[in-house]
């Protein structure tokens, strides 16, 4: 079998837990065991109610595994909930057995392997290993694994973790269904053995897991890669205490920023240390590409602590009003509203670096770079090789000054003049047309109160003029309906029939409220114009034009 190969095969409960083939352990990204008496209760009422009509073949769901070919461990990632059901009920089932050494000693292979049968002391290896976290996985065997626990599982305080409640009143719950329905345990647990099965997928990587994980589990939380790293790096904890505070920590991070933002994170930081764009998946190649990540004080204290804090700040308007000024937080609104995040890596690098020392400045090359992309609409390709180069700019300077002389950071004088032509033609209709206009706004307003609602764009000659609009030929329609001097903004949804009335009528019905304002500087404008017609049109393209030479300095 060679390393990418992926096996996908019916297994069934014998060979999966009798056999010696296994030793499953439930990574520590999982979210703890959460099943109740409820679904362990249907979960055996099923399996008797398949034994009872005689079904050769009965399917109890699907489990994936890491685990590299002719290896006994296996990593699992999804079927945790049943395959730690099902090791409940085998304890239960064996410790009912427990005058019948034979018997009880076939069932507990189910639970534990290379137990000593001469060796009344030989407690073996558990054949699952839940999660490694405080109390878990020793409650786990001191509860259920261990021959004789299910016996006399005492009822945890309250004070106990939840899952560790949950493994006790299971178990007294699996034993007294047993009991109750009188069931002939020995045929029952060699149904289990013989015809329950399980879709055992095995795959080599935690990227190929993933995947085959997010189609099983369409309708639940998806893996994310930070899920397998944030496992890969606590196993390098020295003590479970450690490992609790470190988990602490990313778990605050993760939840700070938010789960898919935290993935995505990930990823630029791999871009801000590996200097290109991954060519594998991110759980595969992380800790290849950032040396930090081998070792966790080392990571947390010099990587994800202060990116997460950077990106705190930049994403919020108020804390980079606070941090950086008013000129600073302008320019990082006009960047989180450009459609990629390519911008976001050399961001990050920078802070990380220089701090708050010749941002400003740093930061209006980034917008400017940004925003010539965005509206020349350049592949992420090229936008991520212009960031690369952006980030090697960063890591050659010795100080902030030295990095703003480099001209990777700067636009060529061709592009500067594509740039502006582009901005300067029919920009309505794709995607950099608001985020544009919104700048602009920025710009105009000085520092007054930003509005933050919705926000339409409405074009002040219309596309389907009306009687009011007699005075341009066709030839104008051509060249200014969706010019960016005939657009403004608004903060109502579009309304085609007052779109189309005359100009004098369309501005005080449609583009103001009844005091005649509007909640944008952009608009206010075209309010102050008496007539909406060539001279009104070219005067506001020429203000724009000069508005966005200044902002961009092209």
């Amino acid at each position: 079998m060679t390393d990418s190969k992926i096996e996908a095969n019916n297994r069934s409960l014998g060979e999966i837990f009798g056999k010696d083939n296994y030793r499953f352990e439930i990574p520590a990204y999982q979210r703890p065991y959460s099943w109740t008496k409820k679904e362990a209760g249907e979960l055996l009422e099923d399996v008797i109610e398949a034994m009872n009509e005689g079904r050769d073949q009965y399917f109890l769901g699907s489990l994936v595994l890491v685990k590299t070919p002719g290896e006994k461990l296996a990593q699992v990632v999804d079927g945790q909930q049943r395959l730690t059901t099902l090791t409940i009920l085998f304890s239960v089932l064996r410790d009912l057995m427990a005058e019948d050494q034979a018997i009880s000693g076939a069932i507990d292979k189910f639970v534990t392997a290379e137990r000593d049968a001469l060796n009344k002391q030989s407690q073996g290896t558990p054949v699952l290993l839940v999660r490694n976290k405080v109390q878990e996985r020793t409650c786990f065997w001191d509860v259920v694994q261990r021959p004789g626990a299910t016996l006399s599982s005492p009822q945890p305080s309250s004070a106990s973790p939840v899952v560790a409640q949950l493994y006790v009143s299971n178990a007294n719950s699996l034993r007294s269904d047993v009991l109750r329905a009188a069931l002939d345990i020995p045929k029952l647990v060699t149904y289990l053995r013989d015809k329950c099965f399980l879709v055992v997928v095995e795959v080599p990587s935690p990227s190929e897991a993933r995947r085959i994980f997010q189609v099983l589990n369409a309708r639940g939380l998806d893996l994310q890669a930070t899920d397998f790293l944030k496992a890969q790096i606590l196993e390098k904890c020295s003590c479970e205490k450690v490992m609790e505070q470190y988990a602490e920590r990313w778990e605050i991070h993760e939840e700070a920023v938010g789960r898919d933002v935290f993935a995505q994170l990930f990823t630029h930081i791999r871009i801000m240390k590996a200097g290109r764009k991954s060519k594998g998946a991110l759980e595969d190649q992380f800790s290849k590409d950032v040396k930090e990540f081998g070792e966790i004080s080392n990571f947390f204290n010099r990587v994800l602590d202060p990116i997460v804090d950077h990106y705190l700040v930049c994403s919020d308007n108020q804390k980079a009003v606070n941090d950086f000024g008013d000129e600073c937080a302008e320019k990082l609104r006009s960047l989180w509203r450009v459609d990629n995040r390519n911008w976001l890596p050399p961001l990050l690098a920078y802070l990380c670096k220089f701090g708050s020392e010749g941002f400003h400045d740093f930061l209006g090359r980034l917008e400017r770079q940004t925003y010539y992309l965005f509206v020349m609409r350049k592949y992420e390709n090229v936008r991520i090789n212009r960031a690369v180069d952006v980030l090697k700019a960063i890591e050659d300077a010795e100080s902030s000054t030295d990095l703003l002389s480099d001209a990777r950071l700067d636009l060529s004088k061709h592009e500067r003049k594509e740039f502006l032509e582009a901005l300067d033609g029919d920009i309505y209709g794709t995607k950099p047309c608001l985020p544009v206009l919104l700048r602009l706004n920025d710009a105009i307003s000085e520092g007054a109160l930003i509005y933050t609602g919705k926000t339409t764009i409405e074009h002040v000659l219309p596309q389907t003029p009306g009687e009011g609009w007699k005075d341009f030929s066709e030839e104008d329609y051509e060249e200014w309906t969706d010019h960016l001097a005939n657009l403004v903004l608004l903060s109502r949804k579009k309304n085609s029939s007052a779109g189309n009335k005359p100009f004098k009528e369309k501005k005080e019905s449609y583009f103001c409220d009844e005091n005649g304002k509007t909640s944008f500087p952009l608009t206010q404008d075209v309010l102050l114009e008496e007539e909406w017609d060539l001279r009104a049109l070219r005067s506001r393209r020429k203000k724009l034009r000069a508005k966005m030479k200044s902002i961009w300095d092209i």
